[in-house]
Formats: C-alpha cells, structure tokens, sequence
C-alpha cells in the first residue's frame, strides 16, 4: 500500500469498522473513506464465528477502498479482551565503542533485549512501545538516535495475549484476502483517537466505554504505562434494563438509547415512559427514574473496576489530564456523573475524535486512532521477514509530539 495511505480496522463487539485515510502532513490525518457494518461475530475479543466474520470484514474493507479509491492489501487491527496484558521490560546494551553516535540498529537491539522474558507457551507478545531511554544513566530521553554514550537501556510497555485468539483474527483477516500490518491494543488506539498533545505529556487515563467490555489505558510521560480491559460494558447496561424490567434485549436497548441517563437525580419522579414486558402486547406506564437507577448502578459497577485499575497502575496521583470516557457507550447523557463520584481526586470529562469531520463520533474513536497510530507514530524499527514480521514491529509514541 501506498505508505501515506492506511487502511484499519476495528473489530468491535456489535460492528465492524473499516477506515481509510491518508497523511496530510503536519500531523494532519484525512479520513478519506468510514464503512460500519454491524455483526455478532466477536464475544470478549475472541471470534465465534470465523465464516461469518471473514465475509463481514471482506465486504466491510471493500466497500471503504471503493469509496477511497485505494488498493488495500494490509490492516491495521485492534485487538481487545480480558486475555490481553500489559508487561514492563528492559533492555540494556553497551555502546562500543563508547560515546561513538547511537544507531536504529543499537535502538533495535536494545528493545529486542527488552522482549527477552520467558511467556506461558499459550501466549506471545504482540506490540512493543518505547517507554523511555536512558543514554548513561540519564532518563528520560525520547530520541536516542544520533546522542552520543556508552551505555543505552530502555524501559518498553509490551502488550501480550493468548496465541489462540490472535491466531483466529488473523486467520480471518487472511480469509478476506488481506494481510494483518499490525494489531494494535484498542484502548491505546482509543487513546490515540481523542486526546491531545498535552494529554500524553500531563498524564491521562483514557477508558472507552465498548459493548462487550471497558479498555483502560494510561499514558504518562508521552507514552502508554498501564493497560487493562475490564470484561463490562454497554451491552451490561441492556442485559440489566432487559431482566430488571422484563422485557426483550431490543426493547431494553430502545429505552436505553432514547430514554437512558446515568444521572438519575435529573430525572423527574412524575416522568412516564411506556414499555412493553414480556407477556404483554400493550406497552405499560413506567416511572423514568427506575430506568435510570437501573443505569446509574451498572455505570457505576464499571467505574468502580477501572478506577482500581487506575489504583493498581500506580499513576492515579500523577494523572493531571485526569480521566478521559470516550467509545459508544460514552454517548449516554450523564455517564460522566458516576464516574466523578467514584475517581473523586480526578477530573472526568467526556471526549471524541475531533477534526476529522461530523460523521464521526465518540463510537470512532479506535478507528481514528488506529489511523492516527499507522500515519504519525515514527517506525523506530522495521518488522523482521517472515510469518512473524508484524508482532515484531515497533512504533515509538514520542513522535506525536512536538519537537
């Protein structure tokens, strides 16, 4: 493919997104093309049904390459579920001889060293990001090629995940006729989507709200320091409303989406919206504010599992970006609220892609930033040959930031 051009795709739980853009330059991307198409191919990450997703991702990338104009032959793809885990590796290398100029082969070497770590035999790592350098013993350091030292190290984030899984996605992908260019962790791409050049400099715990399960990433220092998927999410919130209130998962999702709000306090108790249960033909009278308590309770379960994750990262006290929500279930009127109440010491705000058009949403967020991360993220390292090239790929988020 023409390299200003990338081709993604986000494997989400209720739809597949296919988007194609291109590099414009001063860290502009353009979103030439955007094709949904909704599916119930993937559950927890893991693809259910493997004929059924290689057609849907087949039709989905050509319907967006024919709006582009463009040739696709690789993906950039998202990968989610609880099955994936965030690792801290270093890696050390001398420089000889000493203080001669660091190279991409010495950089390349010094993160390789950092993935040398022994994995169970059902998983492998997927995604290596560049956390900071050290050239003799000073930190911080983004760029090392060109400096000048003796002793390079390097502290990496990995991303590991079940072989298996992995394994499916791509055989799916190859099953549509097109190559896997790289997986990329959903909450990282997410993240890439909608926060600002100041939001990886301050610290930001960004959190998409998806329908199967939460992505939480955090991003200190001009990069990703923690990541973790929490298995609930907005298809919860339709499963509880459905049960609760007896009625079928099409007529709880309706409610949710036209009469839902995580802030019930808002809602007056005389309000009235009518719903049809189980057993009955005839809608029935239903106060709005047990709909919304219904609501508020599960938003709350979830953000009460992603402020531990927060808690357990160790970064919630440096997090002056506070807590970003964004993905589809992020559109509920007043999600922000329960989560405020929970992360009390962090600032919570809602947030979506922006300046990439109105047509996308809060619900584009990974595709966007699975653009964002393909077009702007400088490649320190060239993938290895061979079936395994892509795993080997790294990509160093410090150069999304001004120099």
């Amino acid at each position: 493919m023409n390299p200003n051009l990338a081709a993604v795709l986000d494997l989400g739980s209720t739809k597949v997104t296919c988007l194609i853009a291109s590099n414009e330059g001063s860290r502009r991307t353009k979103v030439l093309a955007l094709k949904h198409q909704s599916w119930d191919c993937i559950k927890k990450g893991v693809i259910v049904d493997h004929a059924a997703a290689t057609e849907a991702i087949r039709q989905v990338v050509s319907e967006a390459a024919q709006v582009a104009d463009a040739e696709v032959t690789e993906l950039v793809v998202s990968i989610s579920g609880a099955h994936l885990e965030g690792l801290t590796g270093r890696g050390m290398k001398p420089i000889v001889p000493r203080s001669r100029q660091i190279t991409h082969q010495d950089v390349l070497e010094v993160v390789n060293h950092s993935r040398s770590m022994i994995l169970a035999s059902d998983r492998e790592l997927i995604q290596a990001i560049p956390r900071e350098f050290k050239v003799d013993g000073v930190r911080d350091v983004h760029r090392p090629i060109g400096q000048t030292g003796g002793r390079l190290e390097v502290t990496t984030f990995l991303v590991s995940a079940q072989s298996s899984i992995i394994q499916g996605v791509e055989r799916a992908i190859q099953g549509a006729g097109y190559a896997v260019e790289q997986m990329i962790f959903s909450g990282l791409a997410s993240a890439m989507g909608v926060c600002k050049e100041g939001d990886f400099v301050s610290g930001v715990a960004v959190i998409d709200l998806g329908g199967d399960s939460t992505d939480v990433a955090i991003l200190v220092n001009g990069s990703i320091a923690y990541a973790a998927t929490v298995p609930v999410g907005s298809n919860s919130i339709t499963s509880d409303v459905a049960q609760l209130l007896q009625t079928i998962p099409e007529e709880a999702e309706r409610l949710k989406l036209r009469y839902g709000t995580a802030e019930p306090e808002r809602v007056s108790e005389q309000e009235i919206v009518d719903v049809v249960q189980l057993g009955h033909d005839d809608a029935r009278p239903l106060l709005r504010r047990v709909l919304a308590e219904i609501i508020e309770s599960r938003v709350r379960e979830i953000a009460t599992l992603c402020c531990q994750h927060i808690d357990k990262s160790g970064f919630g006290q440096v997090l002056s970006g506070g807590i970003v929500l964004t993905g589809k279930g992020s559109k509920l009127p007043g999600v922000d609220k329960p989560f405020d109440q929970v992360a009390k010491h962090l600032r919570v705000r809602v947030a979506h892609p922006e300046g990439f058009g109105s047509n996308i949403d809060a619900g584009d967020a990974t595709a966007i930033g699975l653009a964002v991360y393909a077009l702007q993220c400088y490649e320190e390292l060239s993938p290895a040959t061979g079936a395994n090239g892509w795993r080997e790929r790294v990509k160093s988020l410090f150069t999304i930031l001004k120099n």
